[in-house]
C-alpha cells in the first residue's frame, strides 16, 4: 500500500514538472485565423466575377469575327457569271420559265434588261438664257412654219428641238434646212435603248440544269437565246 502511494506521488510530481518547465509561458494551441478565411472567400468571389467579365469579352470577339466574315463574303463574287434566257415577248412566258426552273431547285428571277440598239440623232438649238427667251424663240420659228418645240428638262432645257432621227443623213438634211433660215443648229448623238425581259439564273446554277430542260425552255418562243453576263451590271448590254 505504501509502495502504491509513493508511485502516485512520484507520477504527480513528474506531471507537474512537465507542465511547469517543458511548455513555454502563454503557449496555446494554434487557432484558425478568421481573416484568412474571409480573404479566401473574397478571393474566390473575385475569381468568379473575373470569370463573368471574361465570358462577355469572348462573346463580343465572336460577334466581331462573324461580322467581318460576312463583310468579306459580300465583297466577293462581283466577277461571277450568270446565265440568262430571253428576250421574252410576253411576261407570262418568262414567269413560266421561272416556275419551271424553280421546280428543279434552280433559283431564277425576271429582270428587265436595257439593250442598246443603235443611235438616234437630235437636231436642236442651244438653250436660251430663260424659259421666257425660249418661248420667244419658239414663236419666232413657228411664224416661219418651222416645226419645233421647247426642250423642258435635262442639260438642253430651254433649248429648241427640231426632232430626232434614226439616220444621221436625215439629221443633216434637217440641220441644213434650219441653217438656211439663219439659225446655228447642232446635232447630238444619243444611244437608242430598249427594255427586254430576261430570266436570270443565280451564279453557278446553269450547270445543274439538264440539257433537255434548256432545249424545252428555248423552244417555247422563237428568238429565245441563252447568254452569260456578269451577275452585277446585267441591267445594261
Amino acid at each position: 500500500m505504501r509502495a502504491i502511494f509513493l508511485v502516485l506521488v512520484i507520477a504527480n510530481a513528474a506531471f507537474f514538472v512537465h507542465q511547469a518547465f517543458f511548455l513555454k509561458d502563454g503557449e496555446v494551441l494554434p487557432l484558425v485565423d478568421d481573416r484568412g478565411v474571409a480573404e479566401t472567400k473574397n478571393n474566390l468571389q473575385l475569381l468568379s466575377e473575373a470569370a463573368g467579365e471574361i465570358a462577355p469579352a469572348k462573346k463580343n470577339n465572336l460577334k466581331v469575327t462573324e461580322i467581318t466574315s460576312n463583310n468579306k463574303s459580300d465583297g466577293t463574287g462581283g466577277g461571277e457569271l450568270c446565265s440568262m434566257i430571253g428576250p421574252y415577248e410576253q411576261l407570262l412566258q418568262a414567269e413560266y420559265a421561272v416556275e419551271r426552273l424553280t421546280a428543279f431547285g434552280i433559283s431564277a428571277h425576271i429582270a428587265p434588261i436595257e439593250i442598246q440598239e443603235g443611235e438616234s440623232f437630235w437636231v436642236y438649238l442651244k438653250p436660251e438664257m430663260s424659259e421666257k427667251e425660249a418661248v420667244r424663240r419658239l414663236y419666232e420659228l413657228q411664224k416661219k412654219n418651222i416645226e419645233s418645240h421647247i426642250i423642258t428638262r435635262g442639260e438642253l432645257a430651254n433649248g429648241i428641238s427640231f426632232g430626232r432621227f434614226a439616220d444621221y443623213a436625215e439629221a443633216e438634211i434637217k440641220s441644213s434646212e434650219i441653217k438656211g433660215h439663219g439659225y446655228e443648229v447642232a446635232i447630238k448623238a444619243l444611244p437608242k435603248t430598249i427594255l427586254e425581259t430576261w430570266v436570270v439564273l443565280d451564279a453557278g446554277l446553269a450547270e445543274k440544269v439538264d440539257e433537255l430542260v434548256w432545249v424545252d425552255l428555248l423552244s417555247k418562243q422563237s428568238g429565245l437565246e441563252k447568254r452569260q453576263n456578269y451577275c452585277l451590271g446585267v441591267a445594261s448590254q
